[in-house]
């Protein structure tokens, strides 16, 4: 594989020729099949997940109907996928329903995890042919729960809130296929949203204080022996506002830590960005990605190589919505491109989403007011900021949103799984992929880090 100094020359000589140079693996050559429906059952407002792992395409949704976490896979890449299953029990909360379900392909083994009157969790060891039971690892009130995974271990972390603005963010691990350890408490009394990452030995969790102190600041905490022991928590203190939206992306030594920081109210949001180049041990300085007037919030981040592209949801002041855009570092978001407008439509463009693809990322919103909205989508062409034709995947007379996005084969392919309707339950979860012609190249040109 290239050093990351050879992709840095690569990348910043292509970049000085205008960034468009035609590739064999472009995002903008990515043909979208016609949308399959996998259910018509799905509950409003919960978004559908999906997972890759080569030619496996996992989704899942929370059914309307049962409450209960429903499942389909695909082994050809979603050309077709199975019949629908149920990995959750019969709902045992009367009127309740499974919340903040996640799914996470490793390989040959898939996890499964929600909350349902605590955390549940089930696993499959035959990329998800069958499922083994459901365990119940909490009997408490959990929230904002985070999945990730490495070949030998799987993670969960969450927040627990008890009374009076108090609470905690927990912590479990337990070997791939093997017995759970014992449910760890990683903060005092601050709790909030929370993610995390895995790399090789390295866990990282980083979350805010947003349950516990309207002024949140980051908290950061990392294990470099796979999660049996964590270091003292980290303040990724930004411009001493309130934090929210945070992301953490992992690739090699570099942590990137972005999040949105606002003041008093939604006008004075910035993109703000911390990176690590030694494995979490420390942060460097704080960058102001956005660097604007507008309400700039929901961060998107993808590393490609030694390029960070950057996407989020801009407000500009009197506007009846947000557009979204991208920026792009080549010097470890040190220094950003001025930022792109990727949406084009004069309402609202909301809730991006963005993933490796071609040589470049590939970004999903959905456009228009809640009761019309479509999915859109756009890709860059080349390496560098220039974009190609806009797309709406939805093309319907009612409202569709809710959209998840996953790559594989190093961006070759992509996968969009979303909600059709509107309806607190009875709604369709509607897929579509996009591949690329000679897909095979890209893992050769952009092979992914494990």
């Amino acid at each position: 594989m290239r050093s990351p100094n050879q992709y840095l020359a690569v990348v910043r000589m292509l970049l000085a020729a205008g960034g468009a140079v035609a590739l064999p693996g472009s995002a903008s050559a990515q043909a979208f099949t016609p949308a399959q429906t996998l259910t018509t059952t799905a509950v409003g407002y919960q978004v559908p997940q999906v997972c890759t792992w080569e030619d496996d395409v996992h989704v899942i949704w929370v059914d309307g109907a049962s409450g209960g976490v429903r499942y389909q896979r695909s082994r050809d890449g979603g050309a077709t996928f199975s019949a629908e299953r149920r990995l959750s029990p019969e709902r045992s909360i009367p009127g309740g329903s499974a919340r903040g379900a996640k799914v996470l392909a490793n390989g040959e083994r898939v996890y499964l995890t929600w909350l349902e009157g605590g955390l549940r969790f089930r696993s499959s060891n035959d990329r998800g042919a069958s499922f083994g039971p459901v365990l119940e690892l909490t009997q408490e009130k959990e929230g904002g729960l985070s999945l990730a995974a490495t070949a030998n271990h799987v993670y969960m972390s969450w927040f627990r809130s008890l009374e009076d603005e108090q609470g905690g963010i927990h912590f479990v691990r337990g070997p791939a296929g093997g017995t759970f350890a014992d449910v760890e408490e990683l903060s005092g009394l601050d709790y909030g949203d929370v993610v995390m990452a895995a790399q090789g030995e390295h866990v990282y969790v980083l979350w805010n204080g947003s349950g516990s102190d309207e002024t949140s600041s980051l908290s950061f905490r990392r294990s470099t022996d796979g999660g049996r022991t964590f270091e003292p928590p980290q303040q990724l203190a930004g411009l001493g506002e309130s934090s929210r939206d945070h992301t953490l992306t992992v690739q090699g030594a570099d942590v990137y830590a972005v999040w949105t920081e606002c003041g008093t109210g939604l006008s004075t949001c910035e993109i703000l960005l911390r990176r690590s180049v030694n494995a979490g041990r420390s942060f460097g300085p704080v960058v102001n990605v956005s660097r604007d007037t507008k309400a700039s919030t929901q961060p998107q981040v993808v590393v490609r190589d030694s390029r960070l592209f950057i996407a989020w949801q801009d407000l500009p002041p009197e506007a009846l919505g947000p557009d979204i855009v991208l920026t792009l570092s080549v010097d470890g978001g040190v220094t950003f491109a001025p930022p792109r407008r990727v949406s084009r439509t004069q309402v609202q463009s909301q809730s991006p989403r963005m993933v490796a693809a071609g040589g470049g990322v590939r970004l999903t919103w959905t456009d228009g007011f809640n009761g019309q909205r479509e999915v859109m989508t756009r890709a860059t062409v080349g390496l560098g900021l220039s974009l190609g034709r806009l797309e709406n995947l939805s093309i319907s007379q009612g409202d569709s949103g809710e959209a998840a996005l996953a790559s594989s084969h190093c961006g070759a392919r992509v996968h969009v799984a979303w909600l059709e309707g509107n309806a607190p339950e009875g709604n369709a979860v509607l897929y579509r992929r996009a591949t690329q012609p000679f897909p095979g190249l890209d893992c050769q040109v952009w092979p992914e880090v494990q």
